[in-house]
């Protein structure tokens, strides 16, 4: 659960610096090879330790004074659990009362697979449909409803009925060597622009991925969705600045009436973590134009719900769920990042 907020900041981040450039040396005994291996045996652990295995651990709404990790999702909460699937396991999303985005989302012990499990689909897998391991990890996400009482009321709808119950054997990696490696990875992004880019790095299996992408992904953005169930705009252009200004985008083509799609935008003080009570609007919520456009302010002071009380440095992420089209909203999010704040 620590670092799956961080994969809400993974979009198509690409820079043209040389791979020979990078850090990949050994921490203990993570390296290049296993890191993918050894970074889902370190979260598969904690979640184990916190609650066993095949069993739920529901997360709280994140708000000003709840957030336990940077850059939080406040569109949804949190439901995550390790399975054993040696015997099989069947998770379902029910549809019934159920009038909001809500998935399963599975991962091996490969950071692999990430089958979505929607509301009114089942999916049953075994050890037979993974690329490695007995058991998954799950995490699921509910859209917060008009109360937090039905938010979770409808985390309480999630099934999955496993039909044995092994823990998950740890693979012996130091859990300081796992987070030295993270980092290292993480740092190779943010100091040193390595590229990285979620499309290439969320796969069902080896096939899928690219090397390279692969195990970024999984530094900066472990149990991060695959482009076709959700996307990032990893920052607002021109974000930072704390004068009144407007940002005013194109409405996203988002799989409303089907798959309850939706879209928001999050802003964050510089150093990643939530600093104001209004650091989120819904796409509901934007200031509508009447030509396909929608529109927020940032310290405008308006009163209005669209407008974001942001400080010096501030950034902001922008997510899409449930694209009717992979390619036409990843074109859409370039279009974004040419999309500038005006002042006013």
């Amino acid at each position: 659960m620590k670092k799956t907020i961080l994969a809400s900041m993974l979009a198509a981040l690409t820079f043209g610096v040389s791979a020979d450039s990078y850090d990949h040396s050994p921490v203990g005994d993570v390296n290049w090879d296993n890191y993918h291996q050894a970074e889902s045996d370190w979260n598969f652990l904690g979640l184990q330790a916190k609650v066993g295995v095949n069993q739920w651990l529901h997360a709280e709404p994140v708000s000003k004074q709840a957030q336990t990790v940077i850059r939080s999702n406040r569109d949804v909460v949190y439901s995550t659990m390790v399975v054993d699937v040696s015997q099989g396991a069947t998770f379902h999303v029910p549809a019934q009362d159920n009038n909001y985005f809500q998935i399963i989302h599975i991962m091996d012990e490969n950071h692999l697979v990430h089958k979505v499990v929607r509301r009114g689909e089942t999916l049953t897998l075994t050890a037979d449909d993974l690329t490695t391991g007995t058991h998954v990890h799950v995490l699921a996400r509910t859209r917060i409803a008009d109360s937090i009482a039905d938010t979770k009321r409808r985390q309480q709808l999630l099934s999955i009925e496993a039909s044995s119950a092994n823990e998950y054997q740890g693979k012996g990696f130091d859990a300081s060597d796992v987070e030295g490696y993270r980092l290292k990875l993480i740092n190779n992004v943010m100091q040193h622009g390595a590229p990285i880019e979620g499309l290439k790095g969320f796969g069902a299996d080896f096939d899928e991925v690219e090397e390279h992408h692969f195990k970024y992904v999984t530094a900066f953005g472990y149990a991060g969705l695959p482009a076709d169930t959700a996307q990032y705009l990893e920052r607002v252009p021109g974000q930072g600045d704390t004068s009144c200004q407007e940002w005013t985008i194109p409405t996203p083509n988002l799989d409303v009436e089907g798959r309850g799609g939706y879209y928001s935008l999050t802003t964050y003080a510089a150093d990643g973590w939530i600093d104001s009570e209004r650091f989120y609007v819904s796409g509901e919520d934007m200031r509508d134009n009447g030509n396909g456009t929608v529109s927020v302010t940032f310290n405008c002071e308006t009163g209005e719900a669209y407008d974001f009380e942001v400080s010096e440095g501030w950034a902001g992420v922008l997510r899409l769920y449930e694209p009717k089209s992979v390619r036409e909203t990843l074109d859409y999010m370039d279009t974004l990042r040419g999309t500038k704040i005006k002042q006013l």
